[in-house]
């Protein structure tokens, strides 16, 4: 493997749409479990409040806690399509930004750093401030420049991918 590795990047709308539309799934994947967490603490909360202030009532039963889940699906079902129709249009508002500059991205990986350039951005970053995701095909790139910074990285965009990745294997640490 050659140090520094240089590859050039072309644009492609349908690989980009559907890397970001992957992305998408992938984030709300990693909120699952939180969702979930949020929902036990809710419940054991509602338990709670019953048990102080129904003193010698019913308390709450079964069915109250299956339309309290129901509810709480429901509400996250309307938040993701809300999210999905919203990502869509900020999605639709990238690629025709990305059309009206020259999209071809220039990345270069050496001993010390991790380069991007185009004409939207022009990103260096140490390695010990890089960590990466494999999804698939895709090689998700997370800076951290102060904000977070996520760069997608589809096998189908070039052939140095293997390279690519093995110096990401690396180089930097994988992002759980």
């Amino acid at each position: 493997m050659e140090m520094p590795l240089k590859a050039f990047i072309n644009f492609n709308e349908k690989t980009t749409r559907k890397q970001l539309d992957k992305y998408f799934y992938y984030s709300w994947k990693k909120k699952l479990p939180y969702l979930f967490k949020n929902f036990v603490f809710a419940t054991v909360f509602l338990l709670i409040i019953d048990g102080v202030f129904k003193i010698g009532r019913s308390k709450i039963d079964l069915k109250f806690i299956a339309y309290f889940f129901a509810a709480y699906i429901l509400l996250y079902i309307i938040i993701f399509f809300y999210n999905k129709i919203n990502y869509n249009s900020k999605i639709n508002q990238h690629i025709a930004e990305l059309k009206k500059f020259d999209p071809t991205i220039e990345f270069v990986l050496d001993e010390q750093s991790f380069y991007i350039k185009c004409e939207q951005f022009d990103i260096r970053s140490v390695w010990k401030k890089v960590t990466y995701s494999i999804s698939g095909k895709t090689l998700l790139i997370f800076i951290d420049l102060g904000t977070p910074f996520t760069f997608l990285l589809n096998e189908e965009e070039t052939e140095q991918y293997p390279a690519i990745l093995d110096i990401f294997k690396m180089k930097s640490k994988l992002k759980k």
